[in-house]
Formats: structure tokens, C-alpha cells, sequence
């Protein structure tokens, strides 16, 4: 197979590969600042559903042998929380994914995973008081076919599904750093994603009647991983930076809303080629409660 034959086996995989990584509206109003600190903490009350709608789109451009190619890929997720109750020091959580979607264009074609599989599945995660995802593991049981891009769990989706709060009472102004680590596993080799945050309360809003703490982060992050897509082995190695504004019903202690918008750059590395495929991209997402 000469390098344009192994090139173009495996440039559609490469694309869906990129698409899929993604890093998956209410009424505001200013709200009066609580005297003095305020502590945050989720509660989750036994009982009570709770419904999200995540939404996400993502450019990306690659350079590919001197020719720029540009992709566009949609996802949406809307699931169910419901509290169960206290997990020794954390929160036990049933989830239900309710609807998913994903949809790629490329001059390569459109692609649309068929995702119906996991709709209606459900699955119980723990979740700290200060929101660290402890236990996600029900979600490894799902999974999905992206093509090319080999085959996926859902894990990945839920182990930074809520920021973190801070472990202290926190007023106008005050700091907190954070972190994620995210491993997207397929059977095409696993991804690796590391977010670091820095996270200020920068005021309160009335959100749909919930009055909110308004957090801003500042968001900075890796992504890199070993894989074989299209019978090629590819390293990827990528930067990632971004702001992130996201709202807490301090009262009823239930994340409510954040919106993210991102850039990305890095290189793909195909060793038995001996060539390296630059891309950027840039991503909004958004996450939001449902209002009843």
C-alpha cells in the first residue's frame, strides 16, 4: 500500500475520530448578593427528577498533505437525574439517557452514528457533595458505534458531567481551582482529556426562579491518546483553552446551567508515514436544567 493509498484508507476514520471528541436557553435576571459567604454543595433530593439538555457544535480544520479539510459536528444528549439517597459520604444518583445524537459534515460525507441503542438505558452513579464524579462505571455497560472510529462507551460522557464546587464558603470574588481527567475508551484505543479550572464567583442571577451563584472559569486542558484508526497508528497530542460561565442554586443545592466556548490545536502523528497532521478547531456547548 503506497502512502496515498494508506492515507485515504484512512482519512474518513481520522475525521469521525476528531468530530467525536468533543469537548459533548433561560431567562436571567440579577439577583440580590446573600450577606457575607456562602457554601455550596449538591444536594440532590430523593424524589425529585431533574431533567438536562446538553447541546454542543464543533469546527475543526486539518491540514492534510498541503490541503485544508473542514468538518462540523453536532451532539446532543438530555438525560434524567434522580436522588436515591446517601452513598456512605456522597450522593447515589440514577441516570436515564432520555435522547442522543451526533451528526458529522465533511467533504468526506456526512456521517450519523446510529445511537438508539442506549435511549431509555439507565444506570446509577455517585456523585460527592462538591460534585467529583466518584463512581461512573454503570455507564461502561453502554456503548456505541461510531464507524470508523471504532466503538465507545458512555463512561467518558458522565465523568465531568457537573463542576466542582468549592470545599469551602466562598463570597464575591473568591477562587477555586479544579480538575478533570476524562478517558474516552473505544476499541480503537483510549483518549485522554485533562481539564484544569480556575473558577470565580462572580455575582448571583435569578435563572427560571432559582436564584443562582454565577461562577466564570477560565479552562485549560490536554488531550492525547494512542490509536489505530483505519489500519494506521496514530498519536494524537493536542492543547485546549476556553471560558466557561456556569450557575448553582445555592438553596436547593442543584446545578443549573453553564455554557462553554473553546478553542483547540494540535497534531496528528502517523509514525509509518512518517507525517504529522496539524488541525484546530473551536467548540460551544451548552448545558442547562429544564424548567418544570
Amino acid at each position: 500500500m503506497n502512502r496515498h493509498q494508506a492515507w485515504s484508507r484512512g482519512r474518513k476514520a481520522l475525521v469521525l475520530l476528531l468530530a467525536v471528541t468533543g469537548i459533548a436557553g433561560a431567562a436571567a435576571d440579577k439577583a440580590a448578593a446573600p450577606q457575607g459567604s456562602v457554601t455550596l454543595a449538591y444536594k440532590f433530593a430523593p424524589g425529585t427528577p431533574l431533567l438536562y439538555k446538553e447541546s454542543s457544535t464543533q469546527t475543526q480544520d486539518l491540514d492534510m498533505m498541503g490541503q485544508t479539510m473542514s468538518t462540523v459536528s453536532t451532539s446532543s444528549m438530555d438525560i434524567t437525574l434522580k436522588g436515591k439517597g446517601p452513598k456512605d459520604a456522597n450522593l447515589l444518583v440514577g441516570v436515564t439517557i432520555d435522547a442522543m445524537a451526533t451528526h458529522v459534515q465533511s467533504p468526506q460525507g456526512d456521517v450519523t452514528p446510529d445511537l438508539s441503542g442506549v435511549i431509555g438505558k439507565s444506570f446509577d452513579m455517585v456523585l460527592s457533595p462538591l460534585g467529583k464524579e466518584v463512581d461512573v462505571s454503570g455507564a461502561a455497560a453502554f456503548t456505541v458505534d461510531m464507524g470508523q472510529a471504532g466503538r465507545r462507551d458512555l463512561s467518558s460522557n458522565f465523568q465531568g458531567l457537573f463542576p466542582d464546587l468549592p470545599d469551602r464558603a466562598v463570597k464575591i470574588g473568591d477562587k477555586w481551582p479544579s480538575e478533570d481527567a476524562i478517558i474516552q475508551k473505544s476499541d480503537a484505543g483510549d483518549i485522554h482529556l485533562n481539564f484544569n479550572k480556575e473558577n470565580t464567583l462572580d455575582g448571583f442571577e435569578t435563572i427560571d426562579g432559582r436564584e443562582c451563584a454565577r461562577i466564570k472559569a477560565t479552562v485549560k486542558g490536554t488531550m492525547s491518546g494512542a490509536l489505530n484508526q483505519g489500519g494506521m497508528a496514530l498519536a494524537l497530542d493536542a492543547k485546549l483553552e476556553g471560558t466557561e460561565t456556569w450557575y448553582f442554586d445555592a438553596k436547593e443545592g442543584v446545578f443549573v446551567k453553564s455554557e462553554m466556548k473553546g478553542t483547540m490545536g494540535g497534531v496528528i502523528s502517523i509514525e509509518s508515514m512518517s507525517m504529522t497532521i496539524g488541525f484546530s478547531g473551536e467548540q460551544k456547548s451548552t448545558t442547562a436544567l429544564v424548567k418544570k
